[in-house]
């Protein structure tokens, strides 16, 4: 018997109609998703934007497409997650000086590539807000650094002092926001020893100032800081000329007879305890030996016009040391 004739399956015209759409449905998908990644038409160029600590990747997207510089909302969250990993995007300003895709808008939100070039600025320790400032406004063009001062006066002793890396749209507040979470960073190392200290944190910042003003080796300002605490234990003035320079906005520390019959809070000729704030910005160095005072028979000390410390144990011993180096 001779096999039948095998037929071929032709699909039906309905068929040929849906193979047709669903082919054209995903060209149509496909080139919808590429159209979306590439930049809008009225992209922004030039753009600084910004992006809040705390801010949600929805609030994010939706900025970022209010400024037209994405097309895609869900595209950005997309490529943000599958670059992340769920870790999100870095705080911080971004320039955008020319058409950028949304793929790459992402990467560099996920990478912090802000496209600035980074301005280094080290800040001394025991620098004082006013100091800061200037040297802020000296390397960061247009920099105001009167709304610094606003901004950063209420927390002098609290503006950690290390190297930064800013650019020409750091503002005065994002500068503030920086030191004042270093010091927040570095303190917490230090919360062990404070505690164990009984002292008020407070107390240790204002007296750790004071040491970077009195003495540049760890070993003098311990020695110091020794003579400090016991002062103001036995309710003894510190004398401490320092901080009366720093409230009369004198350079150095040399004390006229007028500036030492000045009635500030901070003569602390006139006035038991400690200044009512700190008069400069410590380092974590001058905390701990803040909080690790050497015990010695000393109570007086002076610095001599090279910068050698003198200790002496009585007043008489201080006058004679005054004459010999002063």
């Amino acid at each position: 018997m001779e096999p039948e004739p095998t037929s071929l399956s032709l699909p039906s015209p309905e068929k040929k109609f849906l193979l047709a759409a669903g082919i054209f449905f995903i060209g149509a998908l496909v080139a919808m998703s590429v159209v979306a990644i590439m930049p809008p038409a009225g992209f922004s160029a030039g753009t600084v934007f910004h992006v809040e600590s705390n801010s949600s990747l929805g609030q994010i997207s939706d900025s970022l497409y209010q400024e037209h510089l994405i097309k895609s909302e869900s595209l950005l969250k997309s490529f943000v997650v599958l670059f992340s990993g769920q870790k999100g995007v870095k705080a911080g300003d971004y320039v955008f000086d020319s058409k950028e895709s949304v793929m790459r808008v992402a990467w560099r939100l996920v990478r912090g590539e802000y496209g600035f070039a980074p301005i280094k600025v080290t800040i001394p320790e025991g620098f004082t807000a006013r100091q800061i400032s200037a040297l802020l406004g000296k390397d960061i063009s247009g920099f105001s650094t009167s709304t610094f001062l606003t901004k950063a006066t209420p927390l002098e002793g609290y503006l950690f002092p290390d190297t930064y890396f800013f650019n020409q749209k750091t503002s005065p507040e994002d500068a503030v926001n920086a030191m004042r979470g270093l010091f927040d960073q570095k303190i917490s190392t230090a919360g062990g020893m404070i505690a164990a200290s009984g002292r008020a944190t407070s107390s240790v910042i204002v007296m750790a100032s004071l040491l970077e003003r009195e003495a540049t080796s760890s070993s003098d300002r311990r020695i110091i800081a020794g003579i400090l605490w016991k002062r103001l234990g036995d309710k003894m003035p510190l004398q401490v000329d320092a901080a009366l320079a720093y409230a009369l906005n004198k350079q150095g520390t040399k004390l006229t007879t007028a500036d030492l019959a000045d009635s500030s809070p901070f003569n602390t000729y006139k006035n038991l305890g400690l200044p009512p704030t700190p008069i400069g910005n410590p380092g974590l160095s001058a905390i701990v030996d803040a909080l690790r005072p050497a015990s010695t028979t000393y109570w007086y000390y002076l610095s001599d016009p090279k910068g050698s410390i003198h200790f002496s144990e009585t007043y008489d011993e201080q006058m004679t040391n005054e004459t010999k180096y002063l």
